[in-house]
């Protein structure tokens, strides 16, 4: 019971802190309220903190600058709903499996992947130079698909961060702390790939007739594909 209690209050702490301080909007603190409550009550408090890693450090890139992102990639303050439910859907999923399976790659995984293009995109955008992934030509910092020197170094930040924490909050092997860092740079440009051909080459959340999907859209997606390849290399061996 104490247990329970515990977790709880650290549930209810995250989502305070979280309206305090206007990380989220209304609808994206209950998301990951939500999201949390699953992944503490189910993965623990090891999963859960690698979550909260995650949620820290990603606000923190969000916020840096945001007058100029907010120009480049016209985005509000705060992170929406669909955000979140776009980040944090697939580690709760796998959390609520990982009761009978062994899902701590992919749950590693697809944070990382949720960190290494959140780095990727909130710091990459203050770049001066940028190229469109799938034909490497210069277009402007925030356009969707587009990568940079600088955005690919805060991919690998973000990879390493994550599943080098996963290694002592989730019990990874060093063989897994490599391929979570491969799997989350792969499920990173798989990201900038669907956002340069299914996003109209538009910036940040702008939508034009031939935007096919959101950037939450492709966030989902991209995190998706890269638990799946990583629940097939732990099926495999």
């Amino acid at each position: 019971m104490i247990e329970i209690a515990i977790k709880a209050a650290i549930c209810v702490v995250f989502a305070l802190i979280s309206v305090r301080y206007r990380i989220l909007d209304v609808g994206g603190t209950v998301m990951a309220l939500i999201i949390g409550g699953v992944i503490i009550f189910t993965g623990g408090i090891g999963w859960f903190s690698l979550l909260l890693i995650f949620f820290v450090i990603g606000s923190a890139a969000t916020r840096y600058k945001h007058n100029l992102k907010r120009r480049r990639l016209h985005e509000g303050y705060g992170r929406k709903t669909m955000n979140v439910i776009a980040n944090g859907s697939v580690p709760a999923i796998l959390a609520l499996f990982s009761v009978e399976h062994n899902l701590a790659l992919p749950f590693v995984a697809a944070i990382s992947v949720a960190m290494a293009d959140t780095l990727a995109s909130e710091l990459g955008v203050l770049s001066d130079k940028a190229y469109i992934i799938t034909n490497m030509k210069p277009v402007k910092p925030g356009t969707n698909g587009a990568i940079s020197w600088l955005g690919e170094g805060m991919a690998l930040i973000g990879a390493l961060i994550i599943s080098v924490a996963g290694y002592f909050l989730v019990g990874l092997t060093v063989t897994e702390i490599f391929l979570s860092i491969l799997l989350a740079l792969l499920g990173c440009h798989i990201d900038s790939v669907l956002g340069a051909t299914f996003q109209g080459g538009y910036s940040g959340s702008l939508r034009g007739e031939n935007t096919i999907i959101t950037n939450s859209d492709v966030n989902l997606i991209s995190i998706a594909i890269t638990a799946l390849i990583a629940f097939i290399i732990v099926e495999a061996f």
